[in-house]
């Protein structure tokens, strides 16, 4: 029996491409990928001959992968890139149906079929960073298995008082690990490698436990018979219970004042903001300073007729925040809401009835819409 969270992987995968109406299958990657590598050349080709025909100012490169969408208007180096990571999403998709086919207890994704082939952008080649490497990829699959066999080529090494370890080569770190194993799941915090994809929604996971949890959060209520005490959500596993209690504690206290978060990460948020002076972002026009983008934002506004900073969803809603202080008066750092949402521009502010709550320091806000 394998380990809690592994999934024994069978080699025979069911990769079929879905470039248009094409209903090509096999099982091996190498196969795979030379298949899809024709259908790009074919692709670029007859572009090119159209472009000549046509003189384009502006060729756009569209992807064909069924329920895909993309388009470059850059060049085709992107487009290549793209459609070579649908070839290695396939592949993860595959390895996803596996480990839900293995666990007979759990039901199927009850996600959107049609996001299932929507995937990150690859703005850039896949650059492996080992020392003295320096290789990039346009196909993620032949990048990881560089970046693997890295790993397993590193020799042991002495540190410190132990005589068998492996160090890491990527540029920066310094980590090291008792065994090849270990360094290769740790690489994947540099590369960003995935390993698993759920084969409805399309959603790609670190490790196969993440992806059953995935599964396991779309339980109906009626067995979800893990129940939280402090806000009475019900979860269904007694792991994903615990995961959630630890939002309801904060272990990490301010060493200056009394304040407590939750995680590492709010603890320096606060002790930036209430504790430094650091004002790393400064005006232009003026001597001005402050700690953060949209207090700059806003200062700017001072300059200029028109705002330096606009409500990018204004169509249809505007949305202020108000402190329980009047609405003329200055807002702390704490009392403005620094919360932004990762659906919304780069540092916009993003408010909503899940922000309306008292801010651990003691002061109150919420968020309003006019």
């Amino acid at each position: 029996m394998p380990p809690p969270g592994k999934v024994p992987r069978k080699e025979n995968l069911g990769l079929q491409c879905e470039w248009g109406s094409c209903s090509f299958v096999c099982s091996a990657m190498e196969e795979f990928c030379e298949h899809v590598t024709q259908h790009l050349q074919k692709y670029l080709h007859s572009s090119e001959e159209e472009e000549e025909e046509e003189d384009l100012l502006e060729e756009e490169f569209s992807c064909l992968w069924q329920e895909c969408g993309f388009c470059s208007l850059d060049n085709s180096a992107d487009l290549i890139r793209h459609v070579y990571f649908h070839c290695y999403h396939t592949k993860l998709k595959q390895w996803g149906l596996q480990a839900l086919q293995s666990q007979a207890d759990l039901s199927p994704c009850i996600l959107d079929f049609h996001s299932r082939n929507i995937i990150p952008d690859i703005p850039d080649h896949f650059l492996c960073l080992w020392e003295h490497c320096e290789s990039s990829f346009d196909n993620p699959e032949w990048f990881y298995r560089h970046v693997e066999a890295h790993s397993l080529c590193c020799e042991y090494k002495a540190v410190g008082k132990d005589n068998h370890m492996v160090l890491c080569g990527w540029k920066g770190c310094t980590c090291t690990f008792k065994d090849h194993c270990k360094l290769r799941e740790h690489l994947r915090s540099h590369t960003q490698e995935k390993v698993v994809a759920c084969p409805t929604c399309g959603g790609m996971f670190a490790n196969n436990t993440k992806f059953l949890d995935h599964i396991r959060r779309q339980t109906s209520l009626d067995q979800q018979r893990f129940q939280c005490s402090h806000c009475s959500k019900r979860f269904a596993t007694e792991r994903l219970l615990r995961d959630h209690m630890r939002n309801h504690v904060n272990h990490y206290k301010c060493p200056l004042c009394d304040m407590t978060c939750p995680l590492p990460s709010s603890l320096r948020n606060h002790m930036r903001f209430r504790h430094s002076e650091d004002r790393p972002f400064k005006c232009d026009c003026c001597d001005y300073s402050c700690k953060n983008l949209i207090d700059l934002r806003k200062h700017l506004d001072t300059h200029s007729k028109e705002p330096a900073y606009r409500d990018t969803q204004s169509q249809g809603t505007n949305v202020m925040c108000v402190t329980n202080a009047s609405q003329g008066a200055t807002t702390s750092p704490c009392t403005f809401a620094r919360n932004t949402s990762s659906s919304g521009p780069q540092g916009t502010p993003v408010f909503g009835t899940r922000n309306m709550k008292m801010a651990t320091c003691g002061c109150s806000w919420f968020a309003m819409r006019v």
